[in-house]
């Protein structure tokens, strides 16, 4: 008899429980060290100068750091604007969306905050 693991459990090939942890898996793939490691890397952004960018919770980012240029950024609800420049890191609060303008040409990093669970 075939054991399929997936999402932490073995399951035999033949139940049920089985199936339905190979569709899970389809849609919720395991979480490698490799992947984990690979999302607590920055993202870097170039961005020209009248450029805006989204950012919504799901993208996992928690601070924007500004290597050159300048940007505004502002959350919603829009409770105040900031703008940073060269050398500023901001963290970023929990109100979503958060938009971003370069106000000149800016190279950026987005950095996300690894997961207090794993």
């Amino acid at each position: 008899m075939k054991t399929v693991s997936a999402l932490g459990t073995s399951f035999s090939f033949g139940s049920v429980a089985a199936r339905i942890a190979q569709t899970l898996s389809t849609f919720f793939p395991a979480t490698t060290s490799a992947a984990k490691e690979r999302n607590a890397h920055p993202v870097s952004l170039q961005l020209a100068r009248g450029k805006v960018h989204r950012l919504d919770q799901v993208d996992g980012i928690r601070e924007i750091q500004v290597l050159d240029g300048a940007l505004w950024l502002t959350t919603t609800p829009a409770d105040r604007d900031v703008l940073l420049r060269s050398g500023d890191r901001f963290a970023l609060p929990a109100a979503w969306p958060v938009v971003f303008e370069a106000l000149k040409d800016a190279s950026v990093l987005l950095g996300r905050q690894a997961d207090a669970r794993d």
